[in-house]
């Protein structure tokens, strides 16, 4: 496998490798987005490379979604990816000093996005409300039971995108995943848009923030 060459990609193939659970991944894109906000608007040149931020987005993301990993389980299997020809002398160990400076470097870049984040954790990722939206969405197409992995993965994907991360709420986000999704697998909305926004959403989502959404993600 190739080694990725960007922090989403890096961020993909680790949760792939560590078997984490949609909602952390989901998590870890968010911080990316926040970090990557944060450095976009400010003066301030970027202290982290990709691979050491990913890195670290994924160890808070798995606390906050209770889900956590010790930093050895990340970051030897991590060295192992980035470099698959190591001889048995370079192989990371515990304990090591090459470990201990690896720790180091993926702590402080904790703390780092600690700061960046006000010390707030626990961000609404559209994970949060998919799921309720989708059993609600299908209560009202007499479609109860499905399968909802598929669309899990629509809604993680989604977190990914620096504006839908950024500039919209995670309710809107979610429920913009359930109406395009419904689109794209031929099904419709039996009631007017703005009134199924209310009854899925329980009145909670801005119908203009949804329809920013919807036409975000047709694009």
């Amino acid at each position: 496998m190739p080694i990725p060459q960007n922090e989403f990609a890096f961020t993909d193939a680790m949760a792939d490798l560590l078997r984490l659970p949609d909602e952390t991944v989901a998590m870890s894109y968010i911080y990316l987005n926040k970090y990557l906000r944060f450095h976009r608007t400010s003066q301030t040149s970027d202290p982290l490379d990709s691979y050491t931020l990913s890195l670290a987005t994924l160890s808070l993301a798995s606390k906050s979604t209770e889900s956590p990993r010790r930093l050895s389980s990340i970051l030897l299997p991590a060295h192992a990816f980035l470099h698959p020809f190591s001889t048995s002398d370079s192989t990371l160990t515990v304990p090591s000093p090459k470990y201990d400076a690896l720790r180091a470097t993926v702590v402080q870049a904790e703390l780092i996005l600690l700061r960046i984040l006000g010390f707030e954790l626990r961000l609404s990722s559209p994970m949060d409300f998919l799921q309720r939206y989708l059993e609600r969405a299908f209560e009202e197409l007499d479609r109860v039971g499905e399968d909802y992995d598929a669309w899990d993965k629509e809604a993680r994907e989604e977190c990914k995108d620096y504006q839908l991360a950024n500039l919209f709420p995670a309710r809107a986000v979610a429920l913009g995943v359930v109406c395009t999704t419904l689109g794209d697998r031929g099904l419709r909305i039996g009631v007017q848009q703005k009134e199924w926004v209310k009854d899925v959403g329980s009145g909670k989502v801005d119908h203009g923030d949804f329809e920013e959404v919807v036409e975000f993600l047709k694009k």
